[in-house]
């Protein structure tokens, strides 16, 4: 009578179970900014909750039904099929082409075409926050077809034209923050996608050229910059809320005012919930935190090129290298602009500033940025047993 062999799971497939995990490098940065942003958007927005008469805790209200949004967006996209979405990608273009047309007919925010009121609800929709995204998703499509790079400016040119004209509507919203950040994070990504470094010069030139006519268009987009050079403190203009957001940081010292504690959030320092929360958390909390911020977006930053490097396929490391440049170059932005380094742009702070697509698409793309781990760490010991 022979023997009853044991059953035995081959390595691979525990190495399988195991890759099978979320990438935690990722999760846990995002997490901490997410419920930093929480945090710090309830203490930045009591004086504005205040005087528009309702309760102080409206914002944070709307601020953590935003979140929840976004947990769920990214928990669909986490498990979305990567080549279905591949397929959808044209599909996806020509519905971010349809909004962002249709924005133009939306009643004018702040002077700016570029919400969808959403009825019956303090909640809006941003299409440009979804172009971003889009034409990450679209250009990782384009790119797949050439992995050794493109050979002549006839493969080079299709893709520069797509991004010019999303980029284009955008900033004839106007909303040149937006487009600046989509523009340059679509630029790294065809670097890294292998576009020469001739082409994209050229297309750079074009794009300076055309930012500034589109700035000559817009008086206010022209004093700022001036402002900021010449150091003018005019109420709302760049060189004031640089001015409001230095004497934030520096007043802040190492450890901070103490939450809840900022003066300049009293409608000294602009847009204190969005673009200049930033400083609010240097006032509040002191550089230490405001240096963890920083650490958490560098985290970020690695892990997601980490991640786009060991991707299984072209396509998924180049969704993985265009997400996280997405993220790379809007935090830089960001923080350049309260940091003084830069004229204010209107850019906010992904994961932490208060808005409602920024933050949702954010954490949808981080969703992808986590498939596209998944995925390479459950084809890792196949590759290794090859």
């Amino acid at each position: 009578m022979s023997a009853v062999r044991p059953i035995r799971v081959p390595q691979s497939e525990l190495a399988r179970e195991e890759a099978s995990e979320v990438d935690l490098w990722l999760l846990a940065p995002t997490l901490a900014l997410v419920g930093l942003g929480v945090a710090m958007v309830y203490s930045a927005s009591i004086p504005m909750a205040a005087a528009e008469g309702g309760s102080i805790f409206s914002y944070l209200v709307r601020e953590v039904v935003l979140v929840a949004m976004g947990l769920a967006g990214m928990l669909v996209a986490m498990r979305i099929k990567l080549e279905w979405l591949s397929r959808q990608a044209w599909s996806l273009l020509l519905l971010t082409v349809a909004l962002l047309v249709g924005v133009f007919f939306m009643p004018s925010r702040n002077g700016s075409h570029s919400w969808y009121a959403i009825p019956h609800t303090s909640f809006s929709f941003q299409p440009s926050e979804l172009a971003k995204l889009v034409l990450v998703i679209v250009a990782a499509r384009y790119f797949s077809h050439f992995p050794q790079g493109l050979s002549g400016w006839r493969q080079a040119l299709r893709p520069f034209l797509v991004m010019f004209g999303i980029v284009g509507l955008i900033a004839i919203e106007p909303d040149m923050g937006t487009a600046v950040v989509t523009a340059m994070a679509m630029m790294v990504l065809f670097h890294i996608a292998g576009t020469r470094m001739r082409h994209l010069l050229a297309a750079g030139g074009v794009a300076g050229l055309v930012a500034a006519a589109l700035v000559l268009r817009h008086p206010y987009q022209l004093r700022r910059i001036v402002d900021f050079f010449l150091g003018q403190e005019v109420e709302l203009a760049g060189g004031y809320q640089r001015a409001r957001s230095l004497i934030a940081l520096g007043s802040g010292g190492l450890t901070g005012a103490g939450y809840c504690g900022s003066v300049e959030k009293f409608f000294y320092l602009p847009a204190a919930t969005t673009d200049s929360i930033l400083a609010v958390v240097g006032e509040e909390l002191g550089m230490i935190a405001t240096w963890g911020v920083l650490a958490m977006f560098a985290l970020l930053v690695w892990r997601g090129m980490r991640v786009a490097g060991r991707a299984p396929d072209r396509f998924s490391g180049l969704v993985a290298a265009g997400i996280t440049s997405v993220i790379a170059v809007q935090a830089l932005l960001n923080i350049a602009v309260v940091t003084g380094t830069i004229p204010a742009t209107g850019v906010t702070l992904p994961f932490v500033s208060y808005g409602g697509s920024s933050l949702l698409f954010s954490m949808i793309g981080l969703g992808l940025l986590l498939n596209v781990s998944r995925r390479a760490q459950e084809a890792r010991p196949a590759a290794e047993a090859r």
